[in-house]
């Protein structure tokens, strides 16, 4: 097998400061590992609601080192109506993160951060059933690795420098410094949202 073609299977932790922030993570549970390159977890975390579009199910949560992301709530979280602008909550939810070594191709060079189309995705490899939010596609460099720590320091297009922990040495195996990687993370629904 090329090294070009080896799957660089990277795990979702609490280290994970890629593309979308961090949260400090209550707790989390790895649920699947699906192909050679990809592992999804559940998360749970806490954070503040900043903003709510009723309409569409969306929240916009607001971690204690006040970064931000907005989630989509799924329909098995009843009376998302009583949330409100300021309320702590703790939310469960998937995400997955997978990459491949490899050279970009030519749509990756001209557009190295893309958000995807999810559903477009699901044929190519989301389950047809999962609930998507995000799902995001970047073109990044392998900047550090270390084997005792079991995490892997990557810099995305924009310049922004990510630690992402819980790899498996053995995955390091025949990776070099300043080698390309193609991340692709895919935030799924909240599936369970409560106030504290």
């Amino acid at each position: 097998m090329q090294l070009s073609r080896h799957s660089f299977a990277l795990a979702v932790t609490t280290a994970l400061y890629f593309m979308l922030g961090s949260f400090t993570a209550l707790a989390e549970i790895e649920i699947a590992t699906k192909g050679s390159g990809e592992r999804a977890v559940a998360k749970q975390i806490s954070a503040e609601i900043t903003a709510i579009d009723n309409e569409n199910r969306i929240l916009v949560l607001q971690g204690p080192l006040g970064n931000q992301v907005s989630m989509q709530v799924g329909d098995a979280v009843e009376r998302f109506d009583e949330f409100a602008v300021g309320d702590l909550v703790q939310a469960t939810f998937l995400e997955s993160i997978a990459g491949e070594l490899r050279e970009p191709t030519e749509e990756e060079l001209l557009v190295p951060w893309a958000e995807l189309d999810a559903a477009a995705l699901a044929g190519e490899s989301i389950d047809p059933g999962a609930a998507v939010g995000k799902v995001i596609r970047a073109v990044c460099t392998i900047e550090g690795m270390n084997r005792i720590t079991r995490t892997v320091t990557v810099l995305d297009p924009m310049g922004q420098v990510h630690v992402i922990g819980d790899i498996d040495p053995a995955r390091m195996e025949g990776v070099t410094l300043g080698q390309t990687i193609i991340l692709t993370y895919t935030r799924a629904m909240a599936l369970e949202l409560e106030k504290l």
